[in-house]
């Protein structure tokens, strides 16, 4: 078995378009690939060369990340030929995945629906959270219904057996056995020991976690249920308050039985229609839609159809900068703020996004002094005081130092999740200064997250010689550090870097990808 051609390419355009840049800072890794993907000796002519049921997974990474200000999720990040090679081997069987699922037209399943599209879009626009509200205010409002069941699944990706995925993975893709076993096969070895769990982060997994979910949906659909679900959140629709609860049982009987999961006990309620109605469109959302909407329409007016175009305010005329105004976000955002643990995260995360694409410096004072209140979307909040480019001098001096002193100053910084976004603002840009502090964090953290954007920091800033020195410690760093190291080292003089690089090429001593970066540090070097 080989890997297909067709699916490697969509899977890197996927990965670089519609990867877990939403959780993890950005990997350059990718952006080398892509510049060294074909030709000879490239990063696809050597996966083409691949055997899928041979294929050695490299180590990943996880950690824990802020679900809400008091939970969290484990995130993980795939090594970046894993990533490749598991968005292929889904691509592939994609098809096979879908057909096992309830069809789109009964409008039960309104999740991640397979529909692949050269851009690397994996999912059908059509079928998500808006239908999925949309279907079910249809049902509440029949006049037969009388109570809903609202349920939602407990810790559902990181507790998925592997044994019922299996048997559905393998009955769903007759024609394509050895995909579905070097899939298999994957995710067995992430798992190590443990017998449940994909991983939680890339997009792909979502399609693997909804084909096992077909063994709830047709056990439903079998009971004559009338529900819709989106993911892991299922409705049922009733028309007795005894029906409900027996519905609920046999839900959760059926979770556990067939999938050993669980329902979340503080998500999952039953309401009357009339109740349930009421939260589809509860005050928050209606001002979060106002917002959206409003934001829309001045787009257009401006003139960008493309709303995630990046905006230069500066640029705008008073008529535009009134319209943009109108919206005061960056009074939103202080509102929202000031609510400490009752903060809305979609409200909170869609302020910070568009503060971000509109280039606007008014909030980041604000941000920058209550990052603790900002815990739950603190990737939102340093991502826009990165994208400020209306700041210089000693006030980005000035931002860097508050930054790195919240390492160790506030609540944030003792998550490694938090550390290396930090620290990805000073591996992606020399402009906000306090080089001279970098070194010093060497030998606080050990964590793969932390050092690595060190690493990269350390070489935007120019640290050649540190650079010099750990050049003899190379073979003995793990993947993540070596690749980072790699290409942080094109900050060295002349050409120091491309004499090292060359002899660790003619020596064997680079992957693929490795190859793939020191082609990039030749063409794009740090500094």
């Amino acid at each position: 078995m080989k890997f297909k051609s067709a699916a490697l390419d969509w899977a890197l355009e996927h990965i670089i378009r519609h990867g877990d840049t939403d959780i993890f800072p950005r990997l350059f890794e990718f952006d080398a690939i892509k510049g060294h993907w074909k030709g000879g000796g490239g990063v696809r002519e050597w996966m083409l060369s691949q055997d899928p049921l041979k294929w050695q997974s490299r180590p990943l990474r996880r950690c824990l990340a802020p679900k809400h200000r008091f939970g969290f999720r484990i995130s993980t990040q795939l090594d970046p030929l894993d990533s490749i090679a598991y968005a292929a081997l889904v691509y592939d069987l994609g098809k096979d995945i879908e057909k096992r699922r309830l069809p789109c037209d009964r409008e039960i399943v309104h999740s991640y629906r397979f529909s692949p599209k050269p851009n690397g879009q994996l999912y059908h626009s059509d079928y998500g959270w808006k239908s999925f509200q949309k279907r079910s205010k249809s049902l509440a409002e029949n006049p037969k219904c009388t109570h809903v069941v609202v349920a939602d699944v407990a810790d559902f990706f990181p507790k998925i057996y592997s044994h019922p995925l299996e048997n559905e993975l393998v009955a769903c893709t007759a024609r394509h056995k050895s995909a579905a076993k070097a899939l298999l096969r994957m995710l067995k070895h992430w798992n190590s020991t443990i017998s449940y769990g994909v991983p939680v982060g890339p997009a792909v997994s979502r399609l693997v976690s909804e084909l096992a979910l077909t063994i709830i949906d047709n056990a439903l659909v079998g009971a004559n249920a009338v529900y819709c679900r989106f993911s892991d959140d299922f409705r049922i629709f009733c028309h007795s308050q005894r029906e409900a609860h027996e519905r609920l049982a046999f839900l959760a009987q059926m979770l556990f039985e067939g999938l050993g999961l669980t329902l979340q006990q503080s998500k999952t309620r039953i309401q009357t229609s009339v109740e349930f109605s009421k939260t589809l469109v509860s005050p928050r959302q209606q001002e979060r839609r106002r917002l959206s909407s409003q934001f829309d329409d001045i787009i257009d007016a401006i003139g960008l159809s493309d709303p995630y175009k990046k905006i230069d305010y500066e640029s705008l005329n008073k008529v535009q900068k009134a319209m943009v105004d109108s919206l005061n976000l960056s009074q939103v955002l202080a509102e929202q703020i000031v609510l400490g643990e009752d903060l809305d995260i979609p409200v909170a995360s869609f302020v910070l996004r568009r503060l971000s694409q509109l280039r606007d410096s008014s909030s980041f004072a604000r941000v920058l002094e209550r990052l603790d209140a900002l815990y739950s979307v603190f990737p939102d909040a340093i991502s826009y005081i990165a994208s400020l480019e209306g700041i210089h001098g000693n006030t980005r001096r000035v931002i860097g130092a508050k930054l790195l002193s919240a390492l160790d100053d506030t609540v944030s910084g003792h998550l490694e999740f938090h550390r290396c976004w930090v620290l990805s603002v000073f591996a992606n840009s020399d402009k906000w200064d306090n080089e001279h502090v970098l070194g010093g964090l060497e030998s606080k953290w050990s964590d793969i997250f932390t050092r690595r954007e060190l690493i990269i920091a350390r070489g935007r800033a120019g640290h050649d010689s540190w650079f010099k020195k750990e050049k003899l410690n190379f073979e003995n760093m793990g993947p993540w550090e070596r690749r980072a190291f790699l290409y942080a080292a094109s900050c060295l003089p002349g050409d120091e870097p491309k004499h090292w690089w060359d002899g660790l090429k003619q020596g064997g001593k680079l992957d693929p990808v490795e190859r793939a970066i020191v082609g990039y540090g030749k063409q794009h070097p740090i500094r």
